[in-house]
């Protein structure tokens, strides 16, 4: 089993955790609640994400401020992985941002 291995930033005196678990020889598995990321990205570009993380979490900090109303919906776990990667087809990172544009016809 591959361990994960647990990271901390300090942003404006918060501390923002995040965990980087090699989920395959190629890819690295990414979590960071403050960020809104749990996903696998190539190895490659860890380094540009790492580097860019405390403007992600200020983002998603900026983004739950103004909006904070919630839709959910169940999908089938098929019907989940086509829309994640339709999402990803299109050039998103979030899911929500990718249905969201789709149902307000921004895509």
């Amino acid at each position: 089993m591959k361990t994960a291995i647990q990271y901390a930033l300090t942003i404006n005196n918060k501390k923002c955790a995040y965990t980087l678990k090699q989920a395959s020889r190629e890819t690295t598995h990414v979590k960071c609640e403050d960020a809104n990321i749990d996903q696998e990205f190539l190895n490659e570009d860890i380094p540009n994400l790492l580097m860019d993380l405390p403007n992600l979490i200020a983002a998603e900090k900026e983004h739950n401020e103004t909006q904070n109303k919630v839709i959910r919906f169940r999908v089938t776990a098929e019907d989940k992985k086509k829309i994640e990667q339709n999402a990803a087809k299109e050039g998103y990172t979030s899911v929500s941002n990718f249905i969201r544009d789709l149902s307000l016809g921004r895509v």
